[in-house]
């Protein structure tokens, strides 16, 4: 995971990210690739109560890393 932004406001921090990695083990019922992706965005809600993550939401490119991976 590559950090591209954070935006922090009260208890609130927003991040968009990239990731890359390889397809090593099962991942939504696919048997591992081998294959590697990168640049995958992602982006990640974090709710904080005394400094710490209480609870999160996050999005990320699905079909995208699919499609690098020869999935799609």
């Amino acid at each position: 995971m590559e950090v591209v932004t954070l935006v922090a406001e009260g208890n609130q921090v927003v991040g968009r990210f990239t990731s890359a990695g390889t397809h090593a083990g099962p991942w939504l019922g696919h048997p591992p690739t081998r294959r590697r992706f990168h640049d995958v965005d992602e982006v990640c809600f974090f709710s904080l109560l005394n400094g710490r993550i209480v609870d999160t939401w996050g999005i990320e490119d699905t079909l995208e890393r699919l499609r690098q991976l020869g999935l799609s």
